[in-house]
């Protein structure tokens, strides 16, 4: 059968179809497919092993070189010609064969040195990785009436349409759009941008970050970031602040809605101190990092005893 009338796509999907039916029927016992998997990476070569533990061995198996050379032959002739050019070579391949196996010995105690650093990385990844997904389903739970009147303040007469990054409930959205303020928010807690939604806001389920950073360069009249200030760890706040300094317009503004640092951890914020990898910054911090990114004009506004606003203008290109 020629080549071309071969569907090799056809055909994988119609052998995983196979399996999945006889596997559904009972004919492969429980942990019979995991059996041959791991008799695979057992036996199979190096290179194309899954068992890096396997294939390690198996490459460590293969680093000592034989240094006696093969002299036998069919021929008499040829038979001694091969033991003298071993007599006569044999001392120069045993110390080729040395250098080379201390070589490939040296390479595979680096490698298993390695495996087990990744294996360490990999477990605190995954430790990690739970911990932020627990933290992301917490929601922001913050006064909004604490800074309220700073950020309508601040926003009142933006030219452009002005984000709400992490609007929760909307409590701080609905002040922004009864002060004529054309505002938006972004909530990436589905439950809670619901109750955002049903006071007929206009609220976009996603991700803060990644949806400022699909928005258009220049954009946007004004930024306010609610939340996730506190939450999100200082390399994820730069990236933030990267991003804000390139989807405002020049005379842009940027609002920083945050908890003091004393405050956190406390009361309603206690269980994402805990879980959360960042924490509320201090003032002085903004006022810092900002101008670095092209920000003018850096105020902090004091917002009760527990809250402070930050406000900032993008400078005009």
């Amino acid at each position: 059968m020629p080549d071309d009338t071969v569907d090799i796509h056809k055909l994988a999907a119609e052998i995983e179809a196979e399996v999945r039916a006889r596997r559904a029927a009972g004919e492969y016992p429980p942990g019979f497919e995991r059996e041959l998997d791991q008799l695979f990476d057992r036996f199979a070569p190096p290179e194309v092993s899954n068992d890096f533990d396997a294939a390690l061995e198996r490459a460590e198996d293969l680093v000592i070189v034989d240094p006696v050379i093969p002299v036998a032959s069919n021929s008499p002739v040829l038979g001694i010609v091969k033991r003298v050019m071993s007599k006569l070579i044999g001392w120069y391949h045993v110390w080729v064969a040395q250098q080379i196996s201390g070589l490939a010995t040296a390479i595979n105690t680096a490698l298993r040195l390695l495996g087990g650093r990744v294996d360490d990385l990999e477990h605190n990844l995954a430790d990690v990785s739970r911990t932020r997904a627990i933290g992301a389903r917490i929601a922001a739970l913050r006064d909004d009436t604490a800074w309220e009147n700073q950020v309508t303040d601040a926003l009142r007469g933006c030219s452009g349409r002005v984000a709400l990054i992490e609007c929760g409930e909307g409590a701080l959205l609905a002040a922004l759009t009864s002060a004529g303020v054309d505002a938006y928010g972004v909530e990436p807690r589905a439950v809670v941008a619901d109750v955002a939604l049903g006071r007929g806001l206009e609220v976009r389920i996603d991700d803060g970050a990644a949806h400022l950073h699909a928005v258009g360069a220049g954009a946007l009249g004004g930024l306010v970031l609610r939340g996730l200030v506190e939450r999100a760890p200082l390399g994820d706040l730069l990236l933030l602040i990267d991003a804000a300094a390139l989807k405002l317009g020049p005379g842009g503004r940027l609002v920083v809605c945050s908890m003091r640092r004393e405050a956190w951890g406390h009361g309603p914020t206690a269980a994402e101190a805990d879980l959360v990898p960042g924490h509320p910054l201090h003032p002085d911090t903004w006022k810092a990092v900002l101008p670095e990114q092209g920000f003018v004009d850096v105020q902090i506004h004091v917002a009760g005893t527990d809250a402070y606003v930050v406000t900032a203008t993008r400078a005009d290109a």
